[in-house]
């Protein structure tokens, strides 16, 4: 043999042996269980698993996010109401806003946001679109809530500014849902 050569250059232009099919040790090239019994029996396949009914939501997530989605809603319109209750109180003028303190702002902002999250479930289990149903449901929610303080409050000042308050409780709310409704699915 000349240096460099080995045994396949010296076999060049021979049919290579093929191991395509073999096993190391020259046993079988497929699993030993096909081999002695064939196919398993009829029936002792594993059951199919049910497919699941209902939206494709994970539950863990979607909570968690109404539920931070609550929390910034909450504290927005706690925010809020408190920075304008001040700014009232500076001019020497007491807001006419009902009777509503900071804190029951805050309540409603969770309130209205757990709502959301609900209108959020049933619309994603009974309609084909729902991030376009609850988009334009909420956006028409929230034109109401600003348009109705203008409309029936006597002061207007005060309307306006307990309109400026249900809109910093509500775009929050359309924002967060909006966004966190992509990355709820399992």
């Amino acid at each position: 043999m000349y240096p460099g050569q080995d045994d396949q250059t010296r076999r060049m232009g021979q049919q290579p042996d093929s191991r395509a099919y073999s096993q190391m040790g020259g046993g079988q090239g497929y699993d030993d269980g096909y081999a002695t019994g064939g196919y398993p029996a009829e029936g002792s396949y594993d059951p199919a698993p049910e497919p699941r009914r209902g939206p494709a939501v994970d539950v863990g997530k979607f909570v968690g996010s109404v539920v931070a989605t609550a929390l910034v809603a909450a504290i927005a319109g706690w925010l809020i109401a408190w920075v304008v209750e001040a700014v009232f109180n500076r001019f020497g003028h007491p807001w006419a806003n009902g009777g509503n303190t900071p804190t029951m702002y805050a309540i409603y902002g969770a309130v209205a946001a757990i709502l959301a999250g609900l209108l959020w479930y049933l619309l994603l289990v009974g309609t084909a679109n729902p991030r376009q149903f609850f988009s334009w449901t909420v956006g028409l929610l929230i034109v109401a809530a600003v348009a109705l303080p203008l409309l029936l409050t006597v002061p207007f000042i005060d309307g306006v500014a307990a309109a400026i308050v249900n809109l910093f409780i509500g775009l929050p709310i359309l924002a967060l849902t909006s966004a966190f409704s992509s990355t709820i699915k399992r």
